[in-house]
């Protein structure tokens, strides 16, 4: 009788220790995941400025710059707010504060250019005059600091979530360079001689590339908007390395307003970039 109460009280003893080792005392806190991780963030743009430009040349066949693309960059700091209980939520509040170069380069296809070479022939200095063939080019260097206030929602049982939201950014750097360039011939051959060929001077232009290039306008882009508005919408994946949440993603980020008030010009990009997030 005595042996059979010292294995019940034993029994007792035993379950009621494994069940204070299942459930948490009340005088123990729970840790909670942390709400609010912020770290850096950086990343690549393919840009892309649908316009209809006018050229700046007093030229009768004035181009029209149309469409452009080109490659640049971004780099900024980023930060995120899980919505609701951080153990469960699916959701989430990002907020970046990036530096964006949108550059363009854009081309058209010149006519042909009568040019006067000066050539010695038969012991005589006399001129020829050949065609050749031109193009416009329009180089812009756009940089921009843009707020970025994005909502994040994971989809599936994957850490692959969808981000949507609105940037703001102002125009730190905005400026343009139109040239008109010799493409062919370099050269032409005459009597056995090589005459290297360029534009004819004008006093009204810069010339550069030995004569060949004419600069028809450089400096800051005229009328040009003072706010970027734009939509950002994507796809943004999460893996964990050690303390950090390394967030890769690709968005598209399409701006509302115009690069100036004059044209029909806009600064769109593609992104693919990776945010890095610690807790805080």
């Amino acid at each position: 009788m005595r042996r059979g109460a010292i294995i019940a009280a034993a029994l007792l003893v035993g379950g009621s220790w494994a069940l204070a080792q299942q459930e948490p005392s009340p005088l123990a806190p729970e840790v909670v995941p942390p709400r609010v991780f912020i770290g850096p963030a950086v990343g690549y743009n393919r840009s892309f400025h649908p316009a209809n430009i006018a050229s700046f040349a007093a030229q009768a066949e004035c181009p029209v710059f149309r469409n452009s693309s080109a490659n640049g960059f971004f780099l900024g700091a980023t930060g995120e707010i899980i919505l609701g209980d951080p153990r469960s939520s699916r959701s989430s509040i990002i907020v970046r504060l990036v530096f964006d170069n949108l550059p363009a380069t854009f081309k058209e296809a010149g006519g042909a250019y009568p040019s006067r070479i000066p050539v010695t022939i038969g012991g005589q200095d006399t001129t020829v005059i050949i065609n050749t063939s031109t193009q416009h080019v329009l180089s812009v260097s756009y940089y921009a600091l843009n707020a970025e206030v994005l909502y994040r929602l994971d989809i599936g049982a994957i850490p692959l979530g969808v981000v949507v939201g609105p940037t703001f950014g102002v125009p730190v750097r905005a400026t343009l360079q139109q040239r008109y360039e010799l493409v062919e011939p370099e050269f032409v051959d005459i009597g056995g001689r090589r005459y290297y060929v360029q534009f004819e001077p004008d006093p009204n232009y810069r010339y550069e590339n030995n004569g060949r290039t004419i600069i028809i306008r450089d400096g800051d882009i005229e009328e040009r908007t003072g706010l970027r508005v734009g939509i950002k919408a994507g796809l943004q994946y999460e893996l964990t390395l050690g303390r950090w949440r390394v967030m890769p993603g690709m968005f598209y980020n399409f701006a509302i307003t115009k690069v100036t008030r004059r044209e029909n010009w806009r600064a769109n990009a593609l992104q693919l970039g990776v945010d890095f997030r610690t807790a805080f």
